[in-house]
């Protein structure tokens, strides 16, 4: 069975429902309109994509009818989240909120993922990234912004299933060669 092509829209969701509380927005942290009377919320950002490397290791699968298939392809995803509200303290609360939550939930269990997820694994990680202040400043300075207090995540392991299928060849004739002396 394949997985659903929105598979890492799908992680995104998870996270959004997890972080239901605190009014999570997706769009770009550079992009958030503050003001004054702003409860705020928190941005979940996915700002990069990356191959898992131990996936590539994985043999072809082999299907009842003998047909083997590519292992799926596995990701880890990489999310910047950003507290935004009227003034400091208040986005510190929300961080801290947001960061408790997660840790709570560093483990999203086959009961709290969403169906779809639910038909390509039992369980995403939710680990905290030990990021410097100098690689969360290039982050930021990708986006074109100025910088702001954010913290980053990842989500692993995400797998996509693939559709490449291969036949594999059939043994058709035998030949001995025996030499004789």
């Amino acid at each position: 069975m394949l997985s659903p092509v929105n598979i890492i829209g799908d992680v995104t969701h998870a996270l959004e429902l997890l972080l239901g509380e605190l009014t999570p927005s997706l769009g770009s942290p550079a992009d958030l309109q503050l003001g004054e009377n702003d409860t705020g919320g928190i941005n979940i950002y996915l700002y990069q994509v990356l191959e898992c490397s131990h996936g590539k290791n994985r043999t072809l699968r082999t299907r009842p009818d003998g047909d083997r298939e590519y292992p799926p392809l596995v990701l880890k995803l990489y999310y910047l989240l950003t507290p935004y509200a009227g003034n400091l303290m208040t986005e510190h609360h929300i961080l801290g909120d947001a960061m408790r939550t997660l840790y709570d939930h560093a483990v999203i269990a086959d009961s709290e993922l969403p169906e779809s997820l639910r038909l390509v694994t039992s369980q995403v990680a939710i680990v905290l990234l030990p990021l410097q202040l100098e690689e969360l400043t290039r982050i930021w300075s990708a986006l074109q912004s100025a910088f702001r207090l954010s913290v980053a995540y990842e989500v692993r392991v995400v797998p996509i299933d693939s559709e490449t299928v291969v036949t594999p060849s059939r043994v058709l004739t035998k030949l001995d060669l025996v030499a004789q002396t």
